[in-house]
C-alpha cells in the first residue's frame, strides 16, 4: 500500500440536514474532517466533500435491537437542502460502477424512514461491483452479526485515494475513491478493528485487509479520536484487532 503524507484538515463546519436523534450516542467518537461540512442525519452523520460530490465518512451506531426486517427502498436521491451540490442519478449512470452505500441500508433496517434517508446521495459512493457486491457485503453482514456478540458498536466507513490520480463519473465529475475503510469501535469494551480495502475486486482473505487507524490516520489525513483521553485515543490507533 502507498502512504500519504498527512492532510492538512479544515475547522469542522456543522450543516444541520435535521435533528439528529443519534448524535449523542457516537459524536465522541467523530474523526476530523478534510471538508468541513459536517451533516447529520436523523441516526447518520456524513463529512460531505463538495468538490468530490460525495461524502468522505459516514458514521453511526448500532445495537442488536436496531436490526429489523423493513424492505429495502431503493429511493435514491439528492438531499434536496443541498441544492444539487450532492451527486445526481444521472452521474452514476452507464458509469459501470455501483451506488455503493457508505452507512449500509441493512443497518437502518429498524423501520422505513432509517432505511429511506440511506438512500440520500451523501451516503453513496461510486463503488466496483465486484466489492460492493463482494467483500464489502461480506464485511457488512460480518459487523451485523458481531453485533449480537458485542451489543454496541460505532461504525465509521470512510473513502480515500492515495495517489493524485483521480477518477470521475458523470457530468459532474464525482470521484471514483481508490479505497474503502470501515472502523468498528466496541463501546462496552472500548476496543476497535479496522479494515482497508481497494476499490476492486478483493482476492484474499477479510482478515487480511486490517489495518490500524495509525495507518488509517496517515493515509486519510484525519484524526480519528481526538475526542477521546489520551490513553484511550493511543490504544485505539495501535490496534488491529
Amino acid at each position: 500500500m502507498k502512504k500519504l503524507l498527512i492532510i492538512l484538515f479544515l475547522p469542522n463546519l456543522i450543516f444541520s440536514q435535521s435533528t439528529s436523534l443519534d448524535l449523542k450516542n457516537y459524536e465522541e467518537f467523530m474523526p476530523t474532517s478534510n471538508c468541513g461540512e459536517i451533516i447529520h442525519y436523523k441516526y447518520y452523520s456524513v463529512s460531505f466533500c463538495e468538490d468530490d460530490r460525495i461524502s468522505e465518512w459516514s458514521i453511526y451506531y448500532m445495537t442488536p435491537d436496531r436490526i429489523g426486517i423493513s424492505k429495502r427502498t431503493n429511493d435514491f436521491r439528492q438531499d434536496t437542502s443541498l441544492h444539487h451540490r450532492d451527486a445526481s442519478l444521472k452521474d452514476y449512470k452507464g458509469s459501470g460502477f455501483d451506488r455503493g452505500h457508505l452507512v449500509p441500508a441493512a443497518d437502518m433496517s429498524l423501520d422505513k424512514e432509517r432505511m429511506s434517508q440511506t438512500f440520500f446521495m451523501t451516503n453513496i459512493t461510486p463503488q466496483d461491483p465486484s466489492l460492493n457486491r463482494g467483500m464489502l457485503n461480506s464485511l457488512e453482514s460480518q459487523v451485523r452479526s458481531w453485533i449480537y456478540d458485542l451489543d454496541t458498536i460505532v461504525v465509521i466507513t470512510g473513502c480515500v485515494d492515495t495517489s493524485s490520480k483521480h477518477q470521475t463519473i458523470g457530468d459532474g465529475k464525482v470521484r471514483v475513491p481508490e479505497f474503502f475503510y470501515k472502523v468498528l469501535i466496541d463501546v462496552n469494551r472500548m476496543k476497535s478493528i479496522a479494515f482497508f480495502l481497494p476499490n476492486e475486486k478483493a482476492e484474499n482473505s477479510l482478515y487480511d485487509y486490517v489495518c490500524s487507524i495509525e495507518y488509517l490516520e496517515e493515509v486519510t489525513g484525519l484524526d480519528f479520536f481526538y475526542k477521546l483521553p489520551d490513553d484511550i485515543e493511543e490504544s485505539f490507533e495501535s490496534e488491529t484487532k
